[in-house]
């Protein structure tokens, strides 16, 4: 990626514009991948599309305040990265290459019931993510902030009750509040959405990293 300018935090849009362009710029390395390599390259090139799709609508739900979404997109990018890792825990396995591996999925083979590197336990989203933990110590954190926002939990619930604003205390003790319903955050912190930003940036930057070096062991 292009440097940054000096006025510029990690996060800002403006990064985003610049992986985006390294996603567009490997794309047309995929494309030469040799005929032995096809279904990796389409899985890669899935990958990517469902990255760019992720990212657009991530945007839209920052500049919407619209945070539970924003947090279920960050889940989503994280999932991408992890199912991307299995190309190379494929190659790892007996009986199993990168590439046949993508031709099942292709296929309609889900991963949640492969197994990977001698496993005895299938790749569920829990053990997909354990795989990667050591790439950074903030990805647990994250898989577990945002896999509440996936499904229907008590995630939505705190959601619901940060949007209470106190109004007055009433004379039973008991609290008088106003509580906004809509799809997006009254107020927030912007403090919040950095982080997200930041968030979602991490993830996304750690798989055209990784894209870039499965095509320099391709096209070698």
């Amino acid at each position: 990626m292009e440097k940054s300018s000096k006025n510029e935090r990690f996060g800002d849009f403006s990064q985003y514009e610049r992986a985006r362009k390294d996603l567009y710029e490997v794309c047309e390395k995929i494309l030469t991948f040799p005929r032995e390599r096809e279904h990796e390259r389409y899985f890669l090139l899935a990958v990517i599309r469902r990255t760019l799709s992720l990212e657009t609508a991530f945007r839209q739900s920052v500049d919407a305040c619209n945070g539970q979404m924003a947090m279920t997109l960050i889940r989503l990018n994280l999932d991408t990265l992890a199912r991307f890792y299995a190309l190379y825990w494929a190659d790892e396995t007996d009986g199993m290459t990168a590439e046949t591996f993508a031709q099942e999925v292709a296929q309609g083979k889900s991963i949640k019931d492969m197994k990977f590197r001698g496993a005895k336990e299938k790749a569920s989203d829990r053990w997909l993510i354990k795989q990667i933990e050591s790439l950074g110590e903030w990805i647990p954190v994250v898989y577990k902030r945002t896999s509440g926002a996936i499904h229907f939990s008590d995630f939505h619930i705190k959601q619901l009750l940060q949007q209470a604003k106190p109004i007055r205390r009433l004379e039973d003790g008991s609290l008088h509040a106003e509580l906004s319903i809509g799809p997006g955050e009254k107020n927030a912190d912007p403090e919040l959405y950095r982080e997200l930003q930041q968030s979602f940036l991490h993830i996304s930057l750690m798989l055209i990293v990784a894209i870039q070096h499965r095509c320099e062991s391709a096209l070698d």
